[in-house]
This record gives C-alpha cells, sequence and structure tokens, in this order.
C-alpha cells in the first residue's frame, strides 16, 4: 500500500483527503491551523503538521522522511512547497489543479472558467514543480458545465469528481501505467488571484445591463472586471448582461458583486440627518438573464437585510 503525504488546507479537498485515507495509507496532513483537514487528522489520528510558510516547511524534512512516502499529493493548500520537501516521495508530488493545462495556470481557474463562459471544466494532475502549474501533466478529466455552476459549487463537485478519480490515477501512475506528458508552454495562459475589488461593478454598466432601451456604452474604465476580460472592452449597453451575470457566479461565494448607488431621499421620512441623496454599498446576491438582459432577484444594502429587488425599489428611490 502507497505511504502518502497529503497537502491542503480547504474544506473544499475533504473528499480528496478521505478517499486517500480510505484507499491508501496516509502518514501525514500538512495544512493550515485550524483547518478542517487538521481536525480530520486530529480525528482520524493521523500525523498533522501546520506550517505557515515554506522555511517552516522545510524544517520538516527530517520528520518527514521517517515516514517513507512514497507519493505526496497537493490540493488546494495556498503555501510554497519548497523543493526539498517536493522532492522527498520516493516517487513524485502530484498537484490536482483544477483547468486544462496549460490553459489557465494560476490561483483562480475555477472563476475564469466561469467568467469566460467555459462549456466545460477540467481536472489536471500534475508533477508538482519549482514553475507554478508547470509540471507534465499525469491525467486530465474533462467535466460538462450546466451553466449556472458557482465557484463554490463547482469546486464542490471537481474534488468530489477527482476524489472518486484520484485512487486508480495514483495506483496506476505508481505502477507505470502512465506515462506524463508535457506541457505545451507555447498555449500557457495565466489567471491571477481574485481580490474584494474585483467584484465592484460601476451603476452604469449595471444598469445598463439591465435595460434593453439603453444602447449607450457606458464608461468600462473603472470596471475592474475590464482586467480580467480584456474582451469587455469591445462591447456597450445591455450586452453586458451576460458577462456580468457570469462575474456574479464566478465571484461566488467571494468576493461577491456590488456597486455603489446613489439613493434619494426615504420616501415618508423627514429631518436634518437625512440627505436628499446619499451613496451607499449594494451587494448583488441573485439575477438572472432574460433575453440577454439582466434582471436582479435579491440584493443587500449595507447594513440592511437581503431583500428581492422589487421590495428594494418600493423602499428607496434609486436614479434608475
Amino acid at each position: 500500500m502507497l505511504n502518502i503525504i497529503f497537502f491542503g488546507s480547504s474544506d473544499y479537498c475533504l473528499p480528496v483527503l478521505e478517499s486517500l485515507h480510505k484507499n491508501f495509507k496516509l502518514t501525514a496532513i500538512i495544512t493550515r491551523p485550524l483547518s478542517p483537514p487538521q481536525k480530520f487528522g486530529l480525528f482520524h489520528k493521523i500525523p498533522v503538521f501546520t506550517p505557515e510558510s515554506a522555511e517552516e516547511i522545510s524544517a520538516l524534512v527530517s520528520d518527514l522522511k521517517k515516514l517513507s512516502p512514497d507519493l505526496s499529493v497537493v490540493a488546494d493548500y495556498g503555501v510554497m512547497i519548497p523543493d526539498d520537501v517536493i522532492s522527498l516521495p520516493k516517487l513524485e508530488t502530484l498537484n490536482i489543479h483544477f483547468s486544462r493545462l496549460p490553459k489557465y495556470r494560476g490561483p483562480s481557474p475555477v472563476q475564469y472558467t466561469i467568467l469566460n463562459g467555459e462549456k466545460s471544466a477540467w481536472i489536471s494532475v500534475i508533477k508538482l514543480v519549482k514553475k507554478l502549474d508547470a509540471g507534465d501533466i499525469i491525467c486530465q478529466k474533462e467535466v460538462s458545465l450546466t451553466g449556472d455552476e458557482t465557484t463554490g459549487s463547482l469546486y464542490k463537485k471537481l474534488f468530489n469528481i477527482a476524489s472518486v478519480e484520484l485512487p486508480d490515477v495514483l495506483s496506476d501512475f505508481a505502477l507505470g501505467k502512465i506515462k506524463p506528458v508535457k506541457q505545451d508552454e507555447k498555449a500557457v495562459t495565466f489567471t491571477r488571484k481574485i481580490t474584494k475589488e474585483d467584484g465592484f461593478i460601476p451603476w452604469d454598466i449595471l444598469t445598463s445591463a439591465m435595460s434593453e432601451s439603453k444602447q449607450i456604452k457606458p464608461d468600462i474604465d473603472p470596471w475592474p472586471l475590464m482586467n480580467l476580460i480584456p474582451e469587455l472592452s469591445a462591447k456597450g449597453g445591455s450586452a453586458f448582461g451576460g458577462d456580468i451575470e457570469r462575474a456574479l457566479r464566478a465571484f461566488t461565494p467571494w468576493p461577491g458583486l456590488w456597486t455603489k448607488i446613489t439613493l434619494g431621499k426615504i420616501p415618508g421620512i423627514k429631518g436634518p440627518k437625512f440627505r436628499e441623496s446619499t451613496k451607499k454599498r449594494l451587494k448583488i446576491l441573485k439575477a438572472h438573464l432574460e433575453n440577454e438582459k439582466l434582471v436582479l432577484d435579491e440584493v443587500q444594502l449595507e447594513g440592511k437585510n437581503p431583500v428581492s429587488w422589487k421590495q428594494f425599489l418600493e423602499g428607496y428611490s434609486v436614479d434608475y
């Protein structure tokens, strides 16, 4: 039975962790403090290490070497693993990445898959090397999409599928039945880390996508999504609807999609503390498309509870 060390930190990767524990000898879990994998390891009495930097990981070499690992498996870990630990197993250290490499290297392949309207997602198992997501490919699997996935739901789906496929992949690799394939460096594309600011959408762009009559091209310069989808520069008016709907799904559960809205005076309320208008942050929680027009379903004004878009319009005067 293969001795395996697992690197991973999120609750998403728990199905893979459970699969490794069930099918192999899981000799150690490397994770972050207070993470779901740490709790899993403690419950199952598996050695757990919680280094918080590459230097702290390197300090574990002597301890990990005593475990005689055949393979290490990395899934959603988030800390750079130094070369002396990558090379520690008798066979390889393998990484699970959710794209059809060499496309979408980097930290956000699932978000980019949704943002760009891909019809399929991919699971790649590769050799972990120092260069970002550049290792030889062990296997790749295509997963069809329905078009309503969020980043959260797609992560869960892909990790569940990976957990089923991984035991056979690792066993066949260890037996020499799989020949690794080098990536085509000419076809490489990269993703970048998603930030909180990426979820901002200017109000005029949002309202353009919500109105079939608004065909005037809005000012897209302050729209952070332009940095993720440069093709947006050629669009205008309600043509943004599909892009915004995909962004909402790609940024769920984080960072969310939000705008800044100018509210008129609240109907029926008077007094010096209520100004004629004020700017507030409005989070878009749910939306859908109708004939390429964006329709808001649920929103949340800062400091308030979520409400339907209809309820929101009944309670506030909005320049819309």
